[in-house]
């Protein structure tokens, strides 16, 4: 049995700690890319967002208050020197993330047990708890890859 609370707790430790370290940037700052990174801040948080939307709700096809054509921005895959258009502001990336952390809470206790439609058995995963570990795994990694571009931005700015 899924102890929800627990895992909902480590969820959002991650979450506020990552709308922590990116509160003070500025647009600029979100879309410096270090020599060595694929990517930027932005794209970072775009990913995970597109990412949770899609092992949770079934993003891009699924009911979703995110755009779709945030998929061709943050899916893996991607890369800011490919777009061909604007990004969403940080604004509107950390309004979608706090949105989809509402979304998470509501969820109720059931579908945390539900098997998912396509098992990952490389990684033992089967139902929406295990699901979610995945989901605390990938927060936690691309906060740590933010966290390192904002230190080099602070280097950089010196």
């Amino acid at each position: 049995m899924m102890k929800t609370a627990g895992m909902k707790s480590q969820f959002y430790l991650t979450r506020n700690k990552l709308k922590e370290v990116v509160s003070d940037l500025s647009e600029p700052e979100a879309d410096f890319q270090p020599e060595g990174f694929s990517n930027t801040i932005r794209w970072q948080l775009g990913h995970l967002l597109v990412s949770a939307e899609s092992f949770l709700f079934g993003y891009p096809e699924g009911s979703s208050p995110v755009p779709k054509l945030y998929a061709s921005f943050f899916e893996s895959g991607t890369a800011p020197s490919r777009w061909q258009r604007s990004a969403p502001s940080l604004e509107e990336l950390i309004k979608q993330l706090e949105t989809q952390e509402r979304r998470i809470e509501d969820l109720p206790k059931e579908f945390w047990s539900e098997k998912i439609s396509s098992p990952i058995p490389s990684l033992k995963i089967e139902d929406r708890e295990e699901l979610f570990h995945l989901i605390l795994h990938h927060e936690a990694m691309h906060l740590g890859q933010i966290q390192s571009i904002k230190r080099l931005i602070t280097v950089e700015s010196r």
